[in-house]
């Protein structure tokens, strides 16, 4: 957990401040299958996948240009290795045919997401007693009631979709709030297939805007 937090950290700081001066707005495309990572390496904690054709908005560059930072049709940033993804040559981009989504009125930065650290999308955990980890890039913790620009507390959605983003994040058994800014929870599972995801909320359990959230991932307890 200290390497990813490690490598999460030295994303931040290596992430270009410039943007891609005539592809920064265009539709790339995923030339092979490719994973995204929460940071710009090989060895970080993958966070989404992309299908081959599969197409995603480019915003920015890392590592001396050798891996994008892309936005994915969910809202999630990641990272992905330049090779795999090829330009459009200005087809439209996503932000067209994917209105961006909206919270409540505390601004994050366009670049923030959250994502599960563990377990991995597809895990089976016998017995369903372990611990989620949580991970945010861009973006500080705070606890509920702290109006401090650019963090947020965490929330753990379990089998559920995401609640209306302009609202007050429910509270309840598929809606866990940790409103001291934990990053991480034990949590007991029965048999069966469940999704977890993350959605930070501001100082009152509102998502901001743009939201914060990680990819929803799908486990299994057998």
């Amino acid at each position: 957990m200290k390497r990813c937090r490690l490598a999460v950290a030295i994303a931040s700081l290596i992430l270009s401040t410039a943007s891609i001066a005539e592809d920064q707005y265009k539709t790339y495309r995923a030339v092979h299958n490719s994973n995204v990572r929460a940071a710009p390496t090989t060895n970080s904690q993958k966070i989404g996948y992309l299908k081959e054709g599969s197409p995603v908005r480019v915003i920015g560059s890392a590592a001396g240009g050798n891996w994008h930072q892309v936005r994915l049709t969910s809202g999630q940033m990641g990272f992905v290795f330049g090779k795999l993804l090829e330009a459009t040559n200005g087809e439209g981009t996503l932000e067209a045919s994917e209105p961006s989504l909206k919270g409540g009125p505390t601004e994050a930065p366009e670049d923030a997401f959250a994502y599960i650290v563990w377990p991995n999308d597809g895990e089976i955990i016998p017995g369903g007693d372990f611990v989620v980890l949580f991970g945010l890039h861009g973006m500080g913790t705070a606890p509920a009631g702290v109006d401090k620009p650019f963090t947020g507390h965490h929330h753990l959605l379990i089998d559920t979709d995401l609640p209306p983003l302009d609202q007050p994040i429910p509270a309840d058994d598929n809606h866990v709030h940790f409103g001291r800014g934990q990053t991480e929870y034990h949590l007991t599972l029965p048999r069966g297939e469940h999704t977890l995801q993350l959605l930070l909320g501001d100082a009152n359990h509102i998502p901001h805007t743009p939201p914060v959230m990680s990819e929803r991932i799908t486990i299994m307890v057998p």
